[in-house]
């Protein structure tokens, strides 16, 4: 490691003074683990606490050697209550209503965005932070420690993207979203465009990029709200035709499915062959469902494909991953049936799946089990449907959380091993896979903590599953220092065994 310098040594003295520290057990000397030990920072988090002391705090505690910072904050408010924030930075979380934070925090090129129309937020003095350029300002602290540096984005509809509405989908009835098509050549456009300047301009070791969606048939079947299926827009309707399938025929089975959901919902729907028969009924007569639903998911895989290429005939040696997140990682079976990560690997350096254990009980009780108890598992009772859920999973049913406590206690180590050992089998070895270890993950506006110890086995539990790394995960302004230590004690530990 470098010599400290004075303000490092200041912090350090600051970090062990700390009571949550200083009655901790004497841990290894501080090292950067060989193991690929990521993770993912919000940019402000970053310049609230300041740089030095944010890269010492991780590298401290967690041995991280790789950043995965946020280039465009599109996916939801990034301004978190403070309940939901860690207070055993050393840096105390500031107040987050009322800041006026940016959406982008890279400098982007006009001339790079020849081909859409589409542009990213401008933001200008009245921003905090506008004047930052943090990917600039981080690349030598991050260099000095070992870590390499990542750009990161997931995708959201960002009301700051500017002509957004020209590329939104069109549901069944014709009716224009707030989502973007996946098909527009535009939208296509705009993202190979936006790593073209991130890589020209930044000197940027990868890039994780991710998209939170459902395709159309599980929005149908798994709804978060009634809004209908998508996407019947005419680029969505030349790839349907292109690929044999009747759009007319795909339209109508998707009204129908629609249809008798909301029935189901509304307690109108009345099956006399059952509920799941009345569902597998309408998937029988109308094929084009299914095949709706794939092209959708290929939709995605193709602008994934578009960024890889871009980025690799600018930067060889980047590496260019996707980020998974929880629902098709961890309960969505159809997402699971359309494509194998071996199938994605001609496109990924690195997949990195949701593992988040200690919230999975919550979401699994209200995001599936009770969703689907309103929909085509409403003939189950919720342990019904949880067994099923386990056996069709293969998670262990004697390990991992009964009913009565899905909504306050998480899952096991074991699902980490036993997702991440899913995982890796799945890739065949084509690709690498990355766990994201999540902690500390608020439910609501509530703040869980999770346990150290089983942070720590998690983390094991990972490597052992045949990770070829891990992403500390979800955000680390919501990490506790307990558990970052403990990512940092497995890490050691495995790379002292290497």
């Amino acid at each position: 490691m470098q010599p400290l310098d004075q303000d490092r040594r200041e912090f350090l003295k600051d970090l062990a003074g700390l009571p949550i520290l200083a009655a901790a057990a004497p841990q290894p000397p501080a090292r950067t683990s060989e193991l690929f030990n990521a993770i993912q920072v919000g940019p402000h988090t970053i310049l609230d606490e300041g740089i030095e002391r944010c890269l010492d705090l991780i590298q401290e505690t967690a041995g991280i050697n790789a950043l995965m910072i946020y280039s465009h904050t599109y996916h939801g408010d990034i301004r978190k209550p403070p309940q939901m924030l860690a207070t055993d930075h050393g840096v105390p979380p500031r107040e987050m209503r009322g800041r006026k934070l940016p959406a982008v925090w890279v400098k982007h090129h006009e001339q790079y965005f020849k081909e859409t129309t589409l542009r990213h937020q401008r933001p200008d003095s009245s921003y905090e932070y506008a004047s930052r350029d943090l990917f600039q300002e981080v690349r030598a602290p991050a260099r000095r420690r070992g870590m390499k540096l990542y750009a990161r984005i997931l995708e959201g509809a960002s009301p700051t993207i500017q002509n957004r509405s020209k590329v939104t989908t069109r549901d069944v009835y014709g009716k224009a979203t707030s989502v973007a098509c996946w098909n527009h050549p535009e939208y296509r456009a705009w993202w190979n465009d936006t790593v073209e300047d991130l890589f020209r301009t930044y000197d940027l070791d990868g890039f994780q990029w991710g998209a939170e969606r459902m395709g159309p048939l599980m929005n149908v079947i798994l709804p978060w709200n009634d809004a209908a299926p998508t996407c019947f827009c005419e680029h969505c309707v030349a790839r349907g035709k292109a690929h044999g399938i009747d759009p007319e025929r795909a339209r109508k089975g998707f009204v129908e499915l629609y249809g008798y959901v909301r029935g189901l919902m509304a307690g109108t729907a009345k099956p006399t062959s059952g509920v799941f028969t009345g569902f597998l009924g309408i998937l029988i007569r109308y094929p084009e469902i299914l095949s709706w639903e794939y092209q959708y998911r290929l939709g995605r895989e193709e602008v994934q494909t578009g960024m890889y290429r871009t980025i690799k005939a600018i930067k060889p040696a980047a590496a260019v991953g996707w980020h998974v997140d929880h629902q098709p990682s961890s309960w969505d079976l159809v997402y699971r049936a359309e494509m194998s990560y071996a199938e994605m690997a001609p496109y990924s350096d690195f997949i990195k799946f949701i593992a988040y254990h200690d919230v999975l009980g919550p979401r699994i009780r209200y995001w599936y089990l009770e969703r689907f108890q309103k929909t085509i598992l409403s003939e189950l009772t919720l342990q019904q449907s949880l067994d099923l859920y386990y056996d069709l999973f293969g998670y262990d049913k004697t390990v991992e959380p009964g009913v009565d406590k899905l909504a306050t206690k998480g899952f096991s180590p074991d699902y980490v091993y036993r997702e991440t050992r899913r995982s890796v089998a799945s890739a065949e070895g084509r690709t690498k896979i990355y766990p994201g270890i999540g902690f500390d993950v608020p439910w609501g506006n509530t703040h869980l903590d999770a346990d150290p110890e089983q942070v720590y086995q998690c983390v094991l539990k990972a490597f052992e599953g045949g990770g070829a790394g891990i992403v500390v995960s979800r955000e680390y302004e919501e990490m506790r220092v307990p558990n970052l230590k403990a990512v940092g004690r497995a890490v050691r530990e495995l790379g002292a065994k290497r």
